[in-house]
């Protein structure tokens, strides 16, 4: 594909410079801007042909043009300028800075608008706002940056970021609790396609005002991303690369070997001598010293008023922190824009195709397991024994049979292969066309290809698989997407004073996902055909292969939606959308679905009595209101019977795997319903020195889907898939940006955001009057909940024991009765603080002096609690000579049997203020025709984190196991990939 990309890019080279050696004639010129300052790096096209050059760093131009010929000079952050081409051969040129603020482009559902007229909650973050560092995800480029968008993430280069916009709107894991994606106007396309060097801005749709028009799958919030295109008349090519480095930002703190051997000597207890025989820091172990990451990114692209062509290479490697771990991925992207019909019809051609290829590891892919124990990576380097060596006399890894000492941590790693490779395609086509009287046309039809494959290998020393001689798996699946759009638009205006559009759509989206198969065998000869060979497995008499098939399913959504607009004078504006979706994943009573939306704006800052003030140069008043809904994360076998294996049966001498029911029928099932009422104001003040918004909101979800308990007098099975309970979520969200200082030499810009939350459960149905959840599994406490879901409280409400001291060695908790305790039960919890912060923030700085430029950005949170039950689960002084303890447990006393129980002692502050990331650039001022610009940047990410929180990192990854939904946030239980600290120097060449 890069050959065929680089010589696509040759011979249109070739093809221009090619053309652009018939002209004659040659004119010259000087490009300055309005204050007399010459602009380099401006492009002069001859109008209608190829033939484009840049200017100098001096604004001076040369170019070969005919006489009466067109010059089209274009500049960003300029209005572009036309010239004719005289007798005299000379044309100087002065450009008009753009007024971006109010006439900058935001990118809606099925279209565009300018600022001044929208009417909804909508953040833009354009690249250069963009995080920095080391980005494998677009998600994380946000991280901070959107008032009410929370992101987090760990340092797992295969990790997927947890992403919440304003508070959480449903019970449910995974893909229904993320926002909806939308990329260059292919819903629903695959965020991992698109490299983050690629992006141009990035809008999201916050209210129900705005994001209604997406119907049914937008309650999570809609992020539409625009990826960066040539322009006409604009030959470039650019590239920009970075290679940095990445070291452990901060580590679980355990014992030393001496430190454990003290506190045992101490307290009348002792080592075997099989586990005291060496001195081992197992959290290095599992750690490469540092891990190493680069990007490259090379993109291209120009053409006419006719033509457009453009395209992009990218490369991508993070190796992780962790032993084994890493990715690597390339993106290759093509696209076309051509004009026909004396420019009334535009088609446009895109191809994008993503190679990611991963390594996993047992925390990434928990297949399997030996004798009920969790194979987690880093709960096994926490409670292995500093006195233990990593292997045996004989060289092999030190194993334990019975698992009282957990898993070997560095053989967790090295002995179990977890590879995958995920080829992803899309294809996109599209078509505008102008009709007459105001009216367009637009088409767009899309195609994407997921194949993904698993390669796994446990060797004949692993721990997971005992005594098999190797276990290989070898798994294959495709998901296929198309997606038909089109829908018209028109738009009129009456006497310069009334302007009204409207659009009316119809799209059919059909996903189908699971096609595949899955093949196994064991007892391989030697482990160095690894996974490469399964009929070299020689298994025993009676083995059964997993020849597993995975579920072919086929998703459906019909929709039929329209927009309108009107707007008076450009001071009143109104606009109104509906969208009628019907998808097969819910009950035939319950298929389609209305989503209807309203919103309307008051530019005050238009009227006749705003005109003698000069305080404020915008000032807009907003008020929306809109229902969307959550179908995300369902397939069409939601809402019907399902049948598997439900037991065995005693026939004709053996026994028979039995049939049956797994699953009731819900024919009334339906979307989880958010309606969403929206205030805001914009405004921009002091020579637009200053900017912002506020917006006040009040969201409320109905209809919350969770698996209910059912009878089976009446049902087929006791739990049943059902519409249960409501949620609401009210809050506040400010932005703000402004220049503190404007010179000729330095400028200081500077931009912050900050959101407040208050989330609670109103309702959980007839049936349901509370939800234990939050269940981390430490020893002695399984099944034992820290966490309640009830109505008049938070998602996360922590319900755990309160601790109140020591009585006579033991720890002591508060009874029900008001009276002290030693011997607790789940009738002593009680309600204890919410895990969901109270509020996020974000600010961010550009200190610009001359060609150097430094950028800073907090960002941060409070009003949270954390249970720390990584540190409760180790606490266990008693059993110290069975496992490694942390720090917490040397001074703990040995008749202490409560140490570990789950209580407000391990409950703590979530609070912190992160520095995340740090750049400092350079722009090299270059002479000649061939390098325009050329920028050396140094970034530093995740600097330092000021907090109480005496754990690893107060900011919690929700996307692992089950802490994927709402039902288990705020509990730490050693479950996260470590973050990390990156340092990375970077090169931007504009050719």
């Amino acid at each position: 594909m890069t050959r065929y990309l680089f010589g696509i890019l040759l011979m249109l080279l070739f093809f221009c410079f090619s053309n652009a050696s018939a002209q004659t004639g040659v004119v010259k010129g000087t490009v300055k801007d309005t204050k007399g300052n010459p602009l380099p790096g401006v492009t002069v096209q001859v109008k209608g042909t190829n033939k484009s050059t840049s200017t100098s760093v001096d604004g001076n131009f040369s170019i070969n043009a005919d006489k009466g010929s067109v010059l089209l000079f274009r500049f960003i952050g300029f209005q572009p300028f036309d010239a004719t081409v005289g007798d005299a051969g000379h044309i100087d040129v002065r450009l008009n800075e753009s007024q971006t603020t109010l006439n900058d482009v935001v990118v809606v559902g099925y279209g565009t608008a300018s600022k001044r007229e929208l009417t909804s909650a909508i953040t833009t973050v354009k690249a250069e706002n963009f995080n920095a560092g080391v980005v494998a995800t677009p998600a994380d480029l946000l991280e901070g940056k959107v008032a009410g968008l929370n992101i987090t993430n760990d340092g797992n280069p295969n990790g997927q970021a947890t992403v919440t916009l304003r508070g959480p709107s449903t019970l449910r894991a995974g893909a229904a609790s993320s926002p909806f994606y939308v990329i260059d106007g292919v819903p629903d396309a695959d965020i991992n396609l698109i490299a983050p060097s690629d992006i141009l801005s990035m809008d999201v749709l916050k209210d129900a005002s705005a994001s209604a028009i997406y119907g049914s799958r937008a309650t999570n919030g809609v992020i539409i991303v625009t990826t960066k295109k040539a322009k006409a008349g604009q030959l470039r090519m650019n590239y920009d690369a970075y290679a940095g480095i990445e070291k452990i930002a901060n580590q679980f703190q355990v014992a030393s070997a001496a430190q454990l051997k003290t506190f045992l000597a101490a307290n009348g207890q002792s080592l075997t001598p099989a586990n005291n025989n060496g001195t081992t820091d197992w959290e290095k172990e599992i750690e490469r010293n540092q891990g190493f990451s680069q990007n490259h990114n090379l993109s291209f692209g120009g053409g006419t008023d006719k033509s457009v062509f453009g395209g992009s290479i990218n490369y991508l490697e993070n190796q992780g922190i962790v032993k084994t771990s890493g990715l690597n991925r390339f993106i290759g992207r093509l696209n076309l824009s051509q004009k026909a019909l004396n420019n009334k019809l535009k088609l446009d051609f895109s191809l994008s195709n993503s190679i990611t290829s991963q390594n996993l590891f047992v925390n990434d892919i928990p297949l399997y397991s030996a004798n009920g124990a969790n194979p987690n990576v880093f709960r096994s380097a926490i409670q292995a024994l500093p006195t233990r060596s990593v292997y045996n006399a004989d060289g092999t890894f030190y194993n334990d049979p019975t698992l009282v000492l957990g898993y070997n941590p560095l053989g967790l790693l090295e002995t179990n292969t977890y590879k995958q490779k995920v080829n992803l395609l899309l294809a996109n086509a599209k078509a505008e066309l102008k009709l007459p009287f105001g009216f367009q046309y637009n088409l767009n039809v899309a195609y994407q290809d997921r194949n993904t494959t698993n390669n796994i290998y446990l060797n004949s020393a692993s721990e997971l698989a005992q005594n098999l001689g190797g276990v290989a798996t070898r798994s294959q699946n495709e998901d296929t997407k198309k997606l038909f759009e089109n829908y018209l638009s028109y738009e009129h205006t009456w006497n310069n004073a009334h302007n009204f559009k409207a659009l009316f759509g119809y799209s059919f989206d059909q996903t189908e996902t699971g096609d595949g198969f899955q093949s196994s065998n064991e007892n391989f000869v030697s482990d160095a055909t690894s996974y490469h060979n399964l009929a070299l497995g020689t298994a025993p008499a009676g083995y059964v292969a997993n020849y597993g098939n995975f579920l072919d399913e086929t998703l459906r959504l019909v929709s039929f939606y329209s927009r309108l607009n009107y707007s008076y004078l450009g001071k009143y504006i109104l606009q109104a959308s509906i969208r009628r979706d019907g998808s097969n994943a819910f009950g035939t009573n319950n298929q389609w679905g209305y989503f209807p939306a309203v919103s309307g704006a008051w530019r005050i800052s238009d009227e006749s009595f705003m005109k003698s003030q000069t305080l404020f140069d915008d000032l807009k008043l907003r008020v929306g209101y809109g229902k969307t809904g959550n179908a995300l994360g369902f397939d069409p076998y939601t809402p019907l019977t399902q049948y598997g294996t439900t037991g065995t049966f005693y026939y004709n001498g053996q026994w028979i795997g039995a049939i049956g029911p797994t699953q009731n029928p819900n024919p009334n099932l339906k979307w989880e319903t958010t309606a969403t009422l929206n205030a805001g104001v914009d405004f921009s003040l002091l020579g637009g020195r200053l900017s912002g918004s506020v917006d006040v909101y009040n969201k409320r979800t109905t209809d919350m889907i969770y698996s209910i308990p059912v009878s089976t007098v009446t049902n087929l099975v006791s739990s049943l898939t059902a519409n249960v309970g409501s949620m609401s979520n009210k809050g506040v969200e400010i932005s703000l940006a402004g220049t503190p200082i404007k010179g000729t030499d330095f400028t200081w810009d500077s931009y912050g955001n900050i959101s407040f939350n208050k989330n609670r459960i109103t309702s959980l149905g007839n049936n349901i009057s509370q939800i234990f959840a939050g269940d981390p599994e430490g020893p002695g406490q399984s099944g034992i909940k820290v966490s309640i879901i009830k109505a008049g409280y938070p998602l996360g409400e922590f319900y755990t024991l309160k601790y109140i001291g020591m009585t006579n060695g033991v720890s002591t908790y508060l009874g029900a009765n008001g009276q002290p305790t030693t011997n607790p039960t789940s009738a002593d919890q009680t309600y204890a603080g919410n895990a969901q912060p109270t509020y996020t923030f974000g600010w961010g700085n550009t200190l610009n002096y001359k060609k150097f430029s430094f950028n800073f950005f907090f960002r941060g949170q409070g009003g949270n609690k954390i249970m720390d039950a990584s540190l409760a689960n180790f606490n266990t002084p008693s059993s110290a000579s069975t496992h490694n303890v942390p720090l917490i447990t040397l001074s703990e006393p040995s008749t202490d049997v409560n140490a570990n129980k789950y209580s407000t002692r391990y409950l703590e502050s979530g609070t912190f203020v992160r520095l995340s990331n740090a750049t400092l650039s350079y722009r090299l001022k270059i002479q000649g025709n061939y390098i325009h610009g050329l920028r050396l940047y140094t970034t530093a990410t995740n600097l330092f984190v000021i907090t109480k929180y005496k754990g690893v990192d107060p900011e919690l990854n929700l996307t692992l196991n089950n802490q994927a939904s709402g039902q288990f946030i705020g509990v730490d239980s050693n479950n996260f990939y470590p973050k990390t600290r990156t340092f990375l120097a970077g090169v931007q060449v504009d050719l």
